[in-house]
């Protein structure tokens, strides 16, 4: 049943994007692809599907909460274009990222050289997410045009999307960041509250959207289930956010459409890579910190990674960190009824530390 209503989602959430009419307008046309592109990657839309699913879980109809969800999803996608940019990230989903297209096409069709090109590209797909987060704005307020929500349910979404969900997931943005500069001196415990503010907090907000549109309500009972289904959200993030740590480093290359061991590349700290450090032996964390920053691992190299980060338990540990939050997730889901649409969460949550890209 999972897949097949998350199928449903992917082809609702990806018609409202097509044929919404916001991009016509943005000139040139390049930049209007790129604003276009990410949202029409055939992406898993689990935050379009964990909003609408939350809707229903609380006894709304999702169809009420389509353009929200579809919002969610470009609201997502300007934070990848960001984020690709600031990572330096080649691919996303196996193809080439924004910044990188519009490097190309400024190479081709202007004849620049390759730091112009390249600036080009990054300014750009900058000016795209910009874009987009104003397009993510939009389609949350075409629910109250289309009259499936109140306008001051509408407008409550929106603030929060920006305010809740917004500075959260920046803040966690920036501590990655700064994390990259601390050379290391940092505790797994400190990732792991990055990870709750840069992928948790937008989950968070997918959920308690549709909880907020299922109900239109403002009562105290109404709150704390909404809270409840929000923190199951947000533990799950976490749980994520750690299988794709694990997956950085086990996964195959062309399944996750990206290079192995690219974060060692971008010498960026993450949980699997910190709890190696503190469970290493000197030898061994040394050997870890001298492949920091390399442009590319041999097969040689990527293999000798996995196998210390597995010999020390750091690959242990990680997964059964993102086992036990995900557990902790299900229970908090459990406490509601039984009903279809609880099933389809848990099978979410499953998912989510399941896959395999």
């Amino acid at each position: 049943m999972f897949k097949e209503e998350l199928e449903k989602v992917c082809g609702i959430v990806e018609r409202i994007i097509r044929e919404d009419d916001f991009s016509d307008a943005i000139t040139p046309p390049y930049l209007r692809e790129t604003v276009r592109d990410y949202p029409l990657r055939k992406g898993k839309r689990l935050r379009p599907a964990l909003l609408m699913w939350s809707c229903g879980l609380l006894d709304g109809n999702p169809e009420n909460a389509k353009f929200a969800a579809a919002a969610v999803e470009i609201y997502h996608n300007w934070t990848l274009v960001h984020d690709d940019i600031i990572d330096n990230d080649d691919f996303r989903r196996g193809t080439p990222t924004s910044h990188c297209k519009i490097a190309k096409f400024a190479a081709r069709n202007f004849k620049v050289g390759k730091n112009i090109s390249e600036k080009f590209g990054r300014d750009m797909a900058m000016l795209a997410g910009d874009i987009q987060q104003g397009w993510a704005v939009a389609m949350m307020l075409k629910s109250v045009g289309k009259r499936l929500i109140p306008p001051e349910t509408g407008i409550l979404l929106a603030r929060k999307m920006q305010v809740s969900a917004g500075l959260e997931l920046i803040s966690g943005e920036a501590l990655d960041i700064e994390f990259t500069f601390r050379k290391n001196k940092v505790s797994s415990d400190e990732i792991e509250n990055m990870y709750s503010l840069k992928t948790g907090a937008l989950l968070r907000f997918c959920a308690e959207a549709g909880a907020i549109i299922s109900t239109n309500n403002d009562s105290v009972e109404d709150k704390a289930r909404t809270s409840k289904i929000g923190d199951f959200a947000a533990t799950c993030g976490i749980a994520f956010q750690l299988k794709d740590d694990w997956l950085g480093i086990y996964g195959d290359e062309k399944t996750i459409g990206k290079p192995a061991c690219s974060d060692f590349s971008e010498r960026k700290p993450t949980y699997i890579f910190m709890k190696a450090l503190e469970l290493a032996s000197k030898k061994d964390r040394n050997f870890l910190l001298g492949m920091l920053g390399k442009k590319r691992y041999s097969s040689g190299e990527t293999g000798e990674i996995r196998n210390l980060i597995s010999v020390c338990g750091a690959e242990k540990e990680t997964l059964s960190r993102a086992e036990k939050l995900k557990s902790s997730a299900i229970e908090i889901l459990l406490a509601f009824k039984k009903t279809n649409y609880r099933t389809l969460l848990v099978e979410w949550a499953e998912f989510v530390l399941q896959r395999i890209k």
